[in-house]
């Protein structure tokens, strides 16, 4: 008996969490997994990974038994590019040149569409973003990372 899928949407964004979850909790594997109170360096990953893989398989039946039938469009694979540099060019950028330029980079990039028509909010979105960070990984985690 065939698979009937109603939507392609949800199934696929199921299976593509699932994948990833798996692929995580095998790669913590490898890891000391430790015990609830002596977390060891594979807990996190794995219980992140766990999650996902419910997530997806839960999104995979969801798929398979609604009743509306979505297919699967076109992809945005520009906006897909911009947002993959973006990551790519914060993790190149956060050690040699600071904080403050990586998150600028980080939101030029992936905000480049609503850059040209709204300066303005991409600004706000650096300044928020980056009160956060350095809130979150300076002053809280207190990481040595440099600002400028």
């Amino acid at each position: 008996m065939p698979l009937k899928i109603s939507n392609a949407k949800q199934f696929s964004s199921g299976l593509i969490f699932g994948t990833i979850g798996l692929a995580i909790v095998l790669h913590a594997r490898t890891y000391d997994l430790g015990t609830t109170t002596q977390m060891g360096p594979g807990y996190f990953p794995m219980l992140l990974g766990g999650i996902l893989v419910i997530l997806g398989a839960l999104a995979m039946v969801s798929g398979l038994r609604s009743t509306v039938r979505v297919p699967i469009g076109p992809w945005p694979l520009v906006p897909m590019l911009f947002v993959s540099l973006a990551v790519v060019a914060f993790a190149l950028l956060i050690n040699s040149l600071g904080l403050l330029a990586a998150v600028f980079a980080l939101i030029v990039l992936s905000c480049y569409g609503r850059l040209r028509r709204h300066p303005i909010e991409a600004f706000v979105i650096f300044a928020a973003l980056s009160g956060l960070t350095y809130g979150i990984f300076i002053y809280v985690l207190q990481l040595p990372i440099e600002l400028i």
